[in-house]
């Protein structure tokens, strides 16, 4: 009998450790649908219907016309037999979709800002279906707020005509 219980509390042992493990395991893996927020971080795999995308982190890259650089978010993109790496980057401020194509599929992939939800979150991204042209749609559609919520440019001081 108390071959039996030590056997027992062994047992009991080992799963209370392994339990919290495979379930801490599961929290970096995440289910998500197409046009909804979803939070992203290093190393966390989250699938989406037709691939899974892992962020993998950023980066800056230098041109020599713009030594500052430009700041990349860089996002591994895979099904079962296709891997590749999406870039996402603000560039010099205009902040759009970066189009991607997986499995025959096109994709758009959103930081920062949504078209369809608004500001997001640092930790935000939403990904969605394009359409034919969408990426550069959505960028025209992007750079036209930009400049609808700019001041419009008073008008030069001018004489008035003489007759």
């Amino acid at each position: 009998m108390k071959n039996n219980s030590t056997l027992i509390f062994l047992v009991g042992c080992v799963l209370a450790f392994a339990g919290p493990v495979s379930c801490g395991h599961a929290a970096w893996e995440q289910k998500a649908s197409y046009g909804t927020r979803v939070k992203y971080q290093a190393g966390q795999k989250i699938e989406f219907p037709d691939f899974t995308v892992e962020y993998v982190g950023e980066r800056r890259k230098s041109l020599p016309v713009y030594p500052r650089g430009f700041l990349y978010y860089d996002f591994k993109v895979r099904t079962a037999n296709i891997e590749k790496v999406v870039s996402w980057s603000s560039g010099t401020g205009d902040i759009g979709p970066v189009e991607f194509e997986i499995g025959s599929k096109r994709f758009l992939l959103e930081l920062r800002r949504s078209d369809k939800l608004g500001k997001l979150n640092k930790d935000e991204l939403v990904i969605r279906p394009a359409s034919a042209g969408q990426a550069h749609v959505d960028q025209v559609r992007c750079r036209l707020n930009v400049l609808k919520a700019r001041k419009p440019p008073s008008p030069p001081n001018t004489p008035p005509a003489r007759s």
